[in-house]
C-alpha cells in the first residue's frame, strides 16, 4: 500500500499545505488530481485518508483535506487499511560499505520497518566508505532521509526509521546498552558470523532471550565487505552479542543485511507458534 508521509499534522481545520518536493511526490510521481483521495502517514505515526482539494501548478502548492472521520485519538477511521510496524523494536547495525550498498541497505531497512539504522565504522571498512556515511547520516545531508521517506512511502510501513549519526564499535554497544537501560527490555542482539564456530542458530539466540519472559528488543548486526575483525568480534561477544551463523552461502553485505533483517523478523514474529528443540 502506497501512503504520502507527511512533515506536519493537518491545521485545526483538516488541511494539509504541501510545497517543493512533496509537491513534485504527490503531482508528478502519484500523479494525483483534484479530488482523488491518498492514504497520508502524519507525524505522530497515525494513518489518514485525505482528499487532494487543491491544486496550483504555479505556486506548487497542494491542500489536502482530511476525508471521513479523523483517525487517531478521536479513534480510527474503519475504512482505512490495518497495517501494524514490528511488535519487537528492531535496530539494525551495518557496517560501512560502500555507497550504493549502504543506500540499498537503508532502503530495505525502512521497508522492513525497523526502528533504529546506526552506521558504525568498523577496521574492515573502506576509509571513503566511512567518510560517506557519516556524511549522509548527518542531519544537514538528506540523502538516507529521503531514501527512508521513500521506502516507507512506498511499503506503508507506519515504523519512523530513525538514523542515528556513523559511531565507532565501542559507541555502538553503548547505544544500545543505553537503548536497553532505558527501556528495561531483554536485548536480542545477534551479529551475522560467516563461521559456525562459536555461533549459535538463529532460533536458538530468539528461544534464549525470550525465555527471560520480559518484553524484547532486538539488534541485528552486519558486517561491511570483508566482514567484521577478529578483534571486533571479541569485543561485541563481550558486550552482549551473540554471533549467529546461517547455514548457507557466504553472502555479500546487502544480501547479508536484508536475508538477516527477514529472518530475524520472521522468528520474532512467530515466536508464539514455533517451538525450539535442540
Amino acid at each position: 500500500m502506497r501512503q504520502f508521509v507527511a512533515e506536519g499534522q493537518p491545521d485545526s481545520d483538516g488541511c494539509l499545505v504541501v510545497t517543493g518536493k512533496k509537491f513534485h511526490y504527490l503531482s508528478a510521481v502519484l500523479r494525483l488530481s483534484v479530488g482523488d483521495m491518498v492514504y497520508v502517514r502524519l507525524p505522530d505515526a497515525s494513518l489518514q485518508q485525505m482528499t487532494l482539494s487543491r491544486l496550483d501548478a504555479g505556486e506548487k502548492r497542494i491542500v489536502l483535506t482530511i476525508a471521513g472521520e479523523r483517525a487517531g485519538a478521536a479513534g480510527t477511521n474503519s475504512a482505512l487499511p490495518v497495517l501494524r510496524g514490528p511488535e519487537i523494536p528492531l535496530w539494525l547495525f551495518q557496517f560501512a560499505a560502500k555507497p550504493p550498498k549502504m543506500d540499498l541497505i537503508v532502503r530495505q531497512a525502512a521497508e522492513c520497518g525497523v526502528g533504529v539504522v546506526v552506521p558504525v565504522a568498523g577496521s574492515f571498512c573502506q576509509a571513503g566508505c566511512v567518510e560517506s556515511a557519516r556524511k549522509k547520516a548527518a542531519p544537514d545531508d538528506g540523502r538516507w532521509r529521503r531514501i527512508i521517506t521513500e521506502a516507507r512511502e512506498q511499503s506503508g510501513s507506519p515504523v519512523q526509521t530513525e538514523l542515528s549519526p556513523c559511531v565507532t564499535l565501542a559507541q555502538a554497544c553503548a547505544l544500545w546498552q543505553k537503548h536497553l537501560a532505558e527501556t528495561g527490555a531483554t536485548g536480542l542482539a545477534v551479529a551475522l558470523y560467516e563461521q559456525c564456530e562459536g555461533s549459535l542458530a538463529l532460533h536458538e539466540a530468539v528461544a534464549r532471550a525470550s525465555a527471560e519472559g520480559r518484553p524484547l528488543a532486538a539488534a541485528l548486526m552486519v558486517g561491511a565487505e570483508g566482514g567484521i575483525a577478529p578483534d571486533e568480534i571479541a569485543y561485541i561477544r563481550q558486550h552482549g552479542f551473540v554471533l549467529v551463523h546461517f547455514a548457507t552461502n557466504i553472502l555479500r553485505c546487502e544480501t547479508a543485511a536484508i536475508y538477516g533483517l527477514a529472518s530475524l523478523q520472521t522468528a520474532l514474529t512467530e515466536l508464539e507458534i514455533w517451538q525450539f528443540k535442540k
